[in-house]
């Protein structure tokens, strides 16, 4: 029996590892459909943007936007990113509006939270969207609220919406 040099051994090793690597690229079970979360351009994504605020509940008085800004228009962006933009200016809004309530009208301030409460169970607060931490800041914020502490909702403005 002959013995392959040591070049040829390793040689062998990575083309396998690469066969096998390939393989399994090519027996992945990903989806292919329409409602998988592919990339798409940004005509989709402000739809789904205009779609959502459509759909949301939103405080008195607030005037929402009518087209999707400060996106690059050429970029391909991911599927259900237009709903997760417009429903993170909802959770400003429902914020700013318990800050500007919780002093003056407890009924509207109530309402707030009741909306933000929501946010729990919509996609963009989802495990494929979201991250455990940004979901527990918000409980928490919501909790701080309830106990009529303004700290959590003005920290997360601050940091989030400077603009």
């Amino acid at each position: 029996m002959k013995i392959l040099s040591m070049k040829t051994t390793i040689f062998l090793g990575a083309m396998l590892s690469l066969l096998v690597c390939l393989m399994f690229t090519g027996c992945s079970n990903s989806e292919t459909n329409s409602t998988s979360r592919g990339l798409t351009d940004f005509a989709h994504i402000e739809e789904e943007y205009l779609a959502t605020i459509d759909s949301l509940n939103w405080p008195d008085g607030i005037a929402l936007p009518d087209k999707l800004e400060d996106e690059d228009t050429g970029a391909s962006f991911q599927v259900g990113y237009g709903e997760t933009r417009a429903s993170y200016l909802w959770e400003y809004s429902w914020m700013k509006e318990w800050l500007d309530t919780y002093n003056t009208d407890p009924e509207r301030a109530e309402k707030a939270l009741e909306e933000l409460e929501k946010a729990f169970d919509m996609p963009y607060m989802g495990i494929d969207r979201c991250d455990d931490a940004t979901r527990n800041y918000l409980r928490e914020n919501i909790d701080k609220a309830k106990l009529g502490d303004p700290s959590g909702f003005t920290e997360s403005i601050r940091a989030n919406y400077a603009n």
